[in-house]
């Protein structure tokens, strides 16, 4: 399983809940990876499709882009992953400018059905996570779930969840528990669509204890503040600890 970290902040509220959904995957038996999207150059998608559909497909090399385009690395990890998880914080009421060059950039994928059949991503499951301070994590979540639904994943029931706050998110329980959840059933799901029946009969939602959100979110805290000391440099600004 994928998790893809939407934010240049590498340690908010975004990569916690995250981190807390892809140990939800873990304990359904998935194995995950956590990329940063903000490590990535994904330019903007230059509309081949509305110039001829058929110029639109992967891999492709477009030369508008020109150097140092990072696409088909990331795309490349989506193709091998069985399941994705995409967090993003709510910027002005809908998900980060790098998730929506991805997300534009991923038609490619789509678009394969007019070359080889199928799009590239039938089959997959996916995920989501916003959060933000203000209105706005519903109309991302329901942006991309409707989205990667059309491009051919299948999104699972409590397969999205929401922080809204200034704090941090790892004291909201319910925050908390949704996240891990969303980790769960992608990882059932994704079980299920690969052929195993047995996930069937396991919970699809299961309230966490107050023991266990301490104990997760004790962890994604650590991990949280390692990814922020190693931002110091980058970003002076921060205050230590």
């Amino acid at each position: 399983m994928l998790g893809i970290n939407g934010s240049a902040r590498r340690y908010g509220n975004t990569y916690r809940l995250l981190k807390v959904a892809l140990m939800g995957a873990e304990e359904a038996g998935a194995e995950t990876r956590l990329i940063h999207l903000y490590d990535y150059r994904i330019n903007p998608c230059q509309g081949c499709y509305s110039d001829n559909y058929l110029e639109c497909h992967f891999p492709k090399k477009c030369t508008l882009h020109g150097e140092g385009d990072d696409f088909r690395r990331v795309a490349e990890l989506i193709l091998e992953a069985d399941a994705v998880i995409v967090a993003t914080p709510v910027y002005w009421f809908n998900a980060s400018g790098a998730v929506k060059n991805l997300v534009d950039r991923m038609t490619a994928l789509e678009n394969m059905i007019y070359h080889v059949g199928r799009s590239l991503l039938d089959g997959k499951t996916a995920g989501f996570i916003a959060t933000g301070e203000e209105a706005g994590a519903a109309m991302a979540l329901a942006w991309l779930t409707l989205t990667f639904n059309m491009m051919g994943f299948h999104v699972p029931a409590w397969g999205t969840a929401y922080y809204h706050g200034k704090s941090d998110a790892l004291d909201d329980r319910q925050a908390v528990s949704d996240a891990y959840n969303v980790g769960i059933n992608v990882a059932l799901h994704a079980r299920l669509l690969n052929g195993d029946i047995g996930a069937r009969r396991e919970p699809w939602y299961r309230m966490l204890s107050q023991e266990e959100v301490e104990r997760i979110a004790e962890a994604v805290r650590r991990a949280a503040e390692e990814e922020k000391s190693r931002e110091a440099e980058r970003r002076p600004w921060l205050e230590p600890g």
